[in-house]
């Protein structure tokens, strides 16, 4: 294990693990607390018709916030980080197309990340929404490319079991 390796799970690695998993858990439980408030802002950003996709909302506003929920629980605990990462980062870049679609046909919406807790941005649709969903990128990004360092499960679970080939193993042990 290089210094620079340990040096990076800790500075950047973990952190970033622990801030977007955290960020994505309390989204999560906001829209879990209250689904039917997410699945009107779903309807609000007019995506699909609520009369002939009713079904996909309702979905939608469930499905989404478990998805995020585990997520972000694996992005904590650094399971499956890589693609725990990469489902969040597919969610954020589906949210700035979303928010950028309402913003662009003029809908006054409202965004319901976080129920409503105000994180950063007001409720309301706009480009605050977009440059933070945009900022969240970047980490998901740098998770997905490498990985969720020394202080996770994932390293646990990729340390190769002591085998028959291991040099340390003594032979006379096998007889």
């Amino acid at each position: 294990m290089s210094a620079r390796r340990a040096v990076e799970s800790v500075l950047l690695q973990l952190p970033f693990r622990l801030v977007l998993g955290g960020l994505f858990c309390v989204a999560a439980w906001a829209k879990l607390h209250d689904p039917q408030s997410f699945a009107e802002a779903i309807k609000g950003f007019r995506v699909l018709s609520e009369h002939d996709h009713a079904f996909l909302i309702t979905a939608a506003a469930f499905m989404i916030p478990w998805v995020e929920m585990v997520a972000g629980v694996a992005l904590i605990l650094g399971l499956w980080t890589r693609a725990a990462a990469l489902a969040l980062g597919l969610a954020l870049i589906g949210f700035v197309v979303g928010l950028v679609s309402v913003i662009a046909r003029g809908i006054d919406g409202d965004c319901s990340c976080f129920g409503d807790m105000k994180l950063i941005c007001d409720s309301k649709v706009g480009w605050c929404q977009v440059i933070r969903n945009l900022v969240l990128l970047l980490p998901a990004g740098y998770l997905v490319i490498r990985g969720g360092g020394l202080v996770a499960i994932d390293a646990l679970l990729e340390r190769p079991a002591r085998s028959e080939a291991d040099p340390l193993d003594d032979p006379a042990d096998r007889a």
